[in-house]
């Protein structure tokens, strides 16, 4: 029982109409049930402000974007290489350079994507602008989200809206959000949607079928654009089958829905991969590669800092020549695992080191290094900030704790055992900012509870120092 829009319902909000229409226009709208006719003013009013919060981040980002924008714009990494191939030949391939071969370097939906916008705008200036700017419009909506995912995680809307507003005025992890050239902003758009859906249906508690493929649908995409978010769906099922015993048998069949549609999804890449490569690789085949090049004796546990040193490129194709040629010989996926084999060895002859790399990125994960200081102290703040909220969340014994911790603990795990970038966490940045909001409202209220009480017994003092 979920009210569906009318024409007439958003008329007075054309940036609403141009920013939420289609599937995430629907998403919102079927964001609780409509039995009042208050609740249809709520919804609107949370899709106005979704819709503030959208414009305003993109005007934040697109005007930043212009000043840094000097008279080349330069996008790079290996998204960007297959895009280019996929722009020009239609086949995914050469993610390390030109004439390397077919790959699976990459999930296939982001280079889709901007492969797409290089046919369109071609791949010069114009194209790598279009491409950042789409950045910027999936990291806005990312934070849109916000103020319907706080109603449907039964928040308050000013907590999504004050969040949402604060996220969107302060793109602190500006090259993560801005660039285009990696998924980050994409996959912040939509970690935030499934957190809407799971919210919503655990809100409703029916867990219902129709929820189920939407769910579904939503997460397969997730999972070819970042398969790391896979180990969040798990972790979320886990968390919802422990936390809602009594409803386990509803709960097992929206997940065994879930993960069909994943599997159905994700099933043409893996028969592409399979007939390309020979091997049917579900999501992406480079983490043999990463985590070889994140546990050596050479390299260090930040990215940002190994991709500047020289000798980058004797372990990573994308910069060597040498490990180029490997791949083109040995082709992708035998190269992938001889890498694989070479990063075991090394861990098991090297623990004190892979023990020591490991501590340094979970550091690095929550306590970014940044460009300027003044980023590092933001993202610190946000982070120790945010933990905060999930500490007061879980002191209300609120049910949004879970779902929050759960995607806390499952999403980073991975990054602990490979070299870290800011651009990881950023698709955690939303949820962080909403979490701080929260800390920030109930430290403002008990404060303001604390004085109301001190100013009622005072009064009583003086009353009856009066009577006296």
């Amino acid at each position: 029982m979920y009210a569906k829009p009318s024409v007439r319902t958003h008329n007075g909000n054309p940036w609403v109409t141009f920013c939420f229409c289609g599937p995430l226009m629907r998403l919102l709208w079927a964001s609780g049930p409509a039995d009042k006719g208050s609740d249809l003013w709520r919804r609107r009013r949370t899709m106005t402000w979704c819709g503030v919060v959208f414009v305003a981040g993109l005007l934040v980002r697109l005007a930043l974007l212009w000043v840094a924008s000097g008279p080349e714009t330069r996008i790079g990494g290996e998204p960007i290489s297959i895009a280019r191939s996929l722009a020009a030949t239609g086949a995914y391939a050469d993610a390390y350079g030109a004439g390397v071969g077919p790959t699976a370097h990459c999930a296939p939906l982001h280079p889709l994507l901007v492969s797409v916008l290089f046919r369109l705008f071609g791949t010069g200036q114009a194209g790598s602008l279009v491409v950042a700017a789409f950045g910027c419009m999936a990291a806005a909506m990312a934070f849109a989200f916000l103020p319907a995912l706080a109603v449907a995680g039964q928040l308050s809307r000013r907590a999504g809206v004050l969040a949402g507003m604060a996220g969107a005025l302060l793109p602190v992890n500006y090259w993560s959000q801005t660039s285009g050239s990696f998924d980050a902003p994409y996959t912040a758009l939509a970690l935030a949607a499934l957190f809407f859906l799971l919210c919503r249906s655990c809100q409703a508690g029916q867990f219902a079928k129709s929820e189920a493929l939407q769910f579904g649908a939503v997460a397969g995409l997730a999972c070819l654009l970042n398969p790391v978010l896979s180990t969040v769906l798990t972790a979320w099922a886990v968390t919802c089958l422990v936390r809602r015993r009594s409803q386990w048998r509803p709960i097992l069949a929206f997940f065994a829905i879930v993960s069909l549609c994943v599997v159905c999804i994700l099933a043409p890449w893996s028969l592409r991969n399979y007939l390309a490569l020979g091997s049917p690789i579900w999501t992406r085949s480079n983490f043999g590669l990463e985590l070889q090049v994140s546990n050596n004796d050479i390299l260090t546990a930040d990215l940002e800092r190994n991709v500047r040193d020289p000798q980058f490129g004797l372990l990573h194709p994308f910069r060597g020549a040498g490990e180029r040629a490997k791949v083109h010989a040995m082709g992708e996926v035998a190269y992938q695992r001889s890498k694989l084999r070479q990063a075991i060895s090394w861990i098991t002859g090297h623990k004190a080191r892979f023990l020591r790399l490991t501590v340094e990125r979970f550091r690095l994960f929550w306590l970014p290094n940044m460009r300027r200081p003044w980023q590092a102290v933001f993202e610190a703040a946000l982070t120790i900030s945010g933990l905060c909220g999930l500490a007061l969340l879980f002191y209300r014994r609120h049910a949004f704790a879970w779902v929050a911790a759960t995607a806390l603990f499952a999403y980073p795990a991975v990054y602990y055992i490979i070299q870290v970038s800011p651009r990881y966490r950023f698709p955690l940045e939303p949820l962080l900012f909403l979490l701080s909001t929260y800390a920030a409202m109930e430290v403002t209220r008990m404060i303001a509870a604390r004085g109301s009480t001190n100013s009622r017994a005072a009064g009583g003092r003086l009353s009856k120092a009066t009577k006296a």
